[in-house]
């Protein structure tokens, strides 16, 4: 009995030694495999930083290679200035003043009454053409009449008064004095009847020929009661348009009377209609408030033709100063000016290597300037927009050809 209960025991401790003996092998194999993972981690990160060194490395020695090896593939040496180039060309050679103004009648009038009555007919309309003194307006001068009566009488007393006076001065009847004082009321009559012309104050009429290009008034209103003290109406001469422009004072030594102008609007399309410059003011004027710059204001007279061009329109005029046909001329934006000398200078291009030319010019264009003198032929490339770090003998790489 005792024996197998011994045994039973003993079978009991080696089931719950072999319990634990598992169970801590169990506990070191989780154990073991902690670090694994630690260590697999570890290698990731080494990789993702090796990577990293990798990439900075390349970008490293591509840069390298852009300084080092593509100088060396151009040729030995620092890299080479690039430039633009334009053309040395046979052209005409045109310089102009560019002004914009407005077109208008070469002769205008602005018509008003110096008498405010009502008007009681008006008989043009916009667009009508008239004649010198022809009727448009008239207005109700019954209050005028009626002045001008009052002042016709007294001038009628104010003669008899004189007549008499001077009879009885020359009988040695009348002082000088009273004789004198006499002539005076009736001269002064005399004017005062001539400021009552009912005619003149209640027939409105045009002072020029010409066509009604404005009309402020209506019927019903009184004369000088237009808006914003407009004129009642405008007379302008159509047939004959003039253009008004402002020639700033840094352009004006070049303006003559009677130079040629090409004259262009919207209104034209791809047209343009002639002009000469007829008329320059001998004083200038401030441009604006925000300026000290002055301007000349010039009269232009316009050729227009049948053109269709009509006042009140935007226009540009060209001023033509002068004019040089089948000259060789250079690009504008080639010259250069020594600060130094003043002489101008360009920058032929010889192959890959620049020549500094010194140039005489002429006739300066909108883009091209003459070429007076100069070691430059039709053909010659020479720099655009040069910089005075470009020196004679430079090799430089051009852009252009």
């Amino acid at each position: 009995m005792f024996f197998r209960g011994k045994k039973k025991e003993s079978g009991k401790g080696e089931m719950a030694a072999d319990f634990a003996v598992e169970a801590t092998e169990a506990t070191q194999e989780e154990t073991a495999e902690k670090p694994r993972f630690g260590k697999e981690k570890s290698k990731l990160k080494g990789k993702s930083k090796k990577k990293k060194r990798i990439i900075i490395g390349t970008i490293v020695v591509l840069l390298i290679a852009a300084v080092v090896i593509v100088p060396k593939a151009l040729g030995s040496g620092p890299v080479m200035p690039t430039v633009n180039t334009g053309t040395v060309s046979v052209m005409d050679v045109e310089e102009v003043v560019s002004i914009k103004g407005t077109i208008s009648g070469s002769v205008s009038a602005d018509v008003a009454s110096s008498s405010n009555y009502e008007i009681t007919s008006i008989l043009v309309k916009e667009g009508d053409v008239v004649a010198k003194d022809q009727l448009l307006a008239t207005l109700d001068a019954k209050d005028l009449e009626r002045e001008a009566q009052k002042a016709a009488k007294t001038l009628a007393d104010s003669k008899f008064a004189y007549d008499s006076s001077k009879s009885l001065y020359e009988q040695g009847a009348l002082s000088e004095k009273e004789y004198l004082s006499a002539k005076h009321a009736y001269e002064s009559d005399q004017i005062s009847l001539r400021a009552f012309d009912v005619d003149d104050k209640a027939n409105i009429r045009s002072p020029i020929a010409g066509t009604v290009t404005r009309v402020n008034v209506n019927l019903g209103q009184y004369a000088n009661d237009t808006e914003s003290n407009e004129p009642m109406f405008v007379i302008e001469d159509l047939e004959n348009l003039k253009m008004d422009v402002k020639i700033s004072e840094y352009d004006i030594s070049k303006i003559k009377v009677g130079q040629k102008v090409t004259i262009t609007a919207e209104m034209l399309g791809d047209t343009s209609v002639s002009g000469v410059v007829s008329q320059i003011s001998p004083t200038g004027e401030k441009k604006d408030t925000t300026t000290t710059e002055m301007v000349i204001p010039v009269k232009i007279d316009v050729i227009k033709g049948d053109s269709g061009l009509i006042a009140g329109v935007t226009a540009k005029a060209k001023i033509e100063i002068q004019k040089k046909s089948a000259v060789l001329a250079i690009p504008i934006d080639s010259i250069l000016e020594d600060p130094a000398s003043g002489d101008s200078y360009v920058f032929k291009l010889d192959g890959t290597v620049l020549k500094k030319v010194i140039v005489t010019l002429g006739v300066e264009g909108d883009f091209n300037t003459e070429l007076v003198s100069g070691e430059l032929k039709d053909g010659d490339q020479v720099v655009l927009s040069p910089t005075f770090d470009l020196a004679d003998g430079m090799e430089v790489l051009s852009l252009t050809q």
